[in-house]
């Protein structure tokens, strides 16, 4: 990786999200408009995303290594649960804040973030290898997150959920790829320019998100910046720091420490809001971490690229 390059159109994505900010500060981003964009996003554009960037002649080696990021995400996601749950022992954090927490510990931002940042680093290799490997995420978010924001801790796992944008465009895209099933090129050069849209719509949303937040109040909650401490540094660092140490292509290796070094999942107030949880918090964590990752991105992405 070349790092000026990725230093420079990772500026380029938040230049964006700053511009979101602004567009919501001066009510040309409406709730509405935002709500709309990111059904659109999840929907439409990064659904096209996701297939067009699987759409690759069968490869043995991208099979092997897409099981092997599948291992790895097994084991990341279940360090990141043990973490998240040592953090609420240890601040004996009870009721719906708990919920909260640990959802920001475990879920990152792949969608809007996660996805725009691993193509500017492995270009578009990168979004097949982090569309396997953020298979673990659908599947989890839909089941542990569900049950992390529910206050009525109801154990019971709705597995229609399962059935969603991001898992059905990774298995359709997967099918092509195993398949070596190419596009009608009309079909593909629509999907592909559709799926083009996702990484400006995906930052001015999130940038957006943050332009509804209290200062005060984020600033005031020291727990907070604890998970953006986690979150941000110590949970992609400890990631890296294995991967690195086994014998494993760039990419793979990459993908975990990129995807782990998000910001937390805009889907905490999402599902917060809609599970009658604290909201507010989970709001309140994804600004904080959205915003102190201007910096922590492009300095994970720098270690990364001089290891």
């Amino acid at each position: 990786m070349d790092f000026i390059l990725i230093l420079n159109q990772v500026l380029v994505l938040f230049i964006l999200l700053i511009l979101g900010f602004i567009l919501k500060k001066i009510n040309i981003m409406t709730d509405e408009l935002g709500k709309g964009l990111s059904t659109l996003i999840i929907y439409v554009t990064l659904p096209a995303l996701i297939i067009t960037s699987m759409n690759y002649k069968f490869s043995q080696d991208m099979l092997s290594n897409s099981i092997k990021l599948l291992m790895i995400g097994a084991i990341v996601y279940t360090f990141m649960i043990i973490v998240g749950v040592i953090f609420v022992k240890l601040l004996k954090i009870q009721g719906m804040q708990k919920g909260v927490y640990l959802f920001l510990i475990i879920f990152s931002n792949v969608g809007f973030m996660g996805y725009p940042v691993v193509e500017v680093a492995f270009g578009k290799i990168g979004v097949f290898y982090a569309a396997i490997y953020n298979l673990i995420f659908n599947i989890l978010i839909w089941t542990l997150g569900v049950i992390l924001v529910n206050p009525g801790r109801e154990k019971k796992i709705n597995f229609k959920a399962l059935i969603n944008p991001g898992t059905v465009s990774i298995v359709l895209g997967f099918t092509f790829f195993i398949f070596s099933i190419k596009l009608p090129q009309p079909l593909y050069i629509s999907l592909h320019k559709l799926g083009a849209s996702t990484t400006p719509m995906a930052m001015l949303v999130v940038g957006s998100l943050l332009g509804d937040a209290k200062f005060k109040e984020i600033f005031g909650n020291s727990k907070l910046f604890i998970v953006a401490l986690l979150r941000l540094i110590i949970i992609p660092l400890s990631v890296l720091f294995v991967l690195t140490r086994l014998n494993l292509p760039p990419v793979v290796a990459g993908i975990p420490v990129i995807i782990s070094s998000m910001p937390a999942a805009a889907n905490a107030a999402i599902f917060a809001r809609r599970f009658d949880s604290d909201y507010r918090l989970a709001s309140q964590g994804v600004f904080l971490t959205t915003l102190i990752s201007i910096a922590t991105i492009p300095f994970i992405l720098f270690i990364l690229n001089t290891i």
